[in-house]
């Protein structure tokens, strides 16, 4: 996979990073349709149970009125649950999702990357609680964190990113998006994606403008001849 950097003549003034699966591993959120098959007995497959799960989140996340997350899984996971006969309380399950997405680490080139941005300026964008910040043991050297439940919308919502742009006072031609596509290319920003296993990208979502494999990339992406 080759890098080709930004061209010289429109130049990034400022990179937005997703949280979770860019900058923080993700990685176990895979132990919660596990747990419910082993728990359970499931002949069905785990890829199932998660493609269940993804979908109803996605669409609760999506509607109105805002809900945090702790309120949408308290509601979408009985309905997982109930899609595979199972009438267990979903509630340890709703407290699992917390314990994996509030005990993250970084990626190895996480800190590495952001301190090597110097004067490209960098913030983070999360569709996370601020029950999820809070359990950071981390800080990272960006100029803010702007979180959904701050907004009261989640990605792929436009409402994010036009905050974000706000924010940092920018054009969305002016700014890079690294992590999920759909959502900032419908806001008009350029979006680089980071694919760390080679996967194939899903039918409904746009191409990006890049593709890296890890962070490290991205500031070859930047490097001006």
């Amino acid at each position: 996979m080759s890098v080709r950097p930004v061209p010289a003549s429109s130049p990034i003034k400022a990179v937005i990073f997703d949280a979770y699966g860019t900058l923080l591993r993700n990685d176990d959120l895979a132990l919660i349709p596990r747990r419910i098959v082993a728990d359970h007995g499931l002949s069905a497959r785990v890829e199932d149970v998660w493609r269940a799960w993804s979908e109803l989140y996605y669409e609760a996340t999506q509607v109105t009125p805002f809900r945090t997350l702790r309120e949408i899984e308290a509601h979408i996971l009985p309905r997982v649950l109930s899609q595979f006969d199972v009438g267990a309380d979903a509630a340890p399950y709703v407290e699992l999702f917390f314990q994996v997405t509030t005990k993250v680490e970084l990626y190895p080139e996480t800190r590495g990357v952001l301190e090597a941005l110097r004067d490209v300026r960098a913030a983070i964008l999360s569709n996370a609680d601020h029950e999820h910040v809070a359990a950071w043991d981390f800080t990272l050297p960006v100029e803010f964190v702007l979180i959904s439940e701050s907004v009261r919308a989640y990605k792929p919502h436009r409402r994010v990113f036009a905050h974000a742009l706000e924010r940092l006072g920018l054009a969305p031609h002016d700014v890079l998006h690294v992590g999920d596509v759909k959502g900032a290319r419908e806001a008009g920003l350029r979006v680089a994606w980071v694919n760390r296993d080679g996967r194939r990208r899903r039918s409904d979502v746009p191409a990006p403008d890049f593709e890296i494999r890890d962070l490290s990339e991205l500031l070859q992406l930047l490097r001006h001849d």
